[in-house]
């Protein structure tokens, strides 16, 4: 028999996430500020900044994508909806939650809609 989720063990998870991911995204900011304080006349230096200026910016879109899941799923414990399929309205298994926490599909409907 599954046991009943630990809602607050996986809030204190979602927000010590989010804590980092804010933490890393201002690093991310600060440092393609930062890179464009300078003036490069080097092409090579200037290709080279700008190829880790787009590395950065892929970076911090996938931390905001992020952040946005772990908002989402801080929702959902408050309206209490979290560890619900959003697709079969079935229980997430607690294992999976544990692995993605911000998890949105059980493990069967994210396999389908893999396919």
């Amino acid at each position: 028999m599954e046991k009943k989720l630990d809602i607050s063990k996986f809030r204190k998870l979602l927000l010590a996430e989010k804590e980092r991911l804010q933490a890393e995204r201002g690093e991310i900011v600060e440092k393609t500020e930062d890179a464009s304080d300078y003036d490069y006349y080097d092409a090579a230096d200037s290709a080279g900044e700008i190829s880790e200026y787009s590395k950065d910016f892929a970076i911090e879109e996938n931390v905001r994508d992020m952040l946005q899941r772990i908002d989402e799923a801080l929702r959902k414990i408050e309206d209490g909806t979290y560890g619900v399929c959003d697709r079969c309205h079935n229980p997430i298994h607690p294992n999976r939650l544990r692995a993605i926490p911000y998890a949105t599909l059980c493990i069967e409907c994210q396999e389908r809609m893999e396919r």
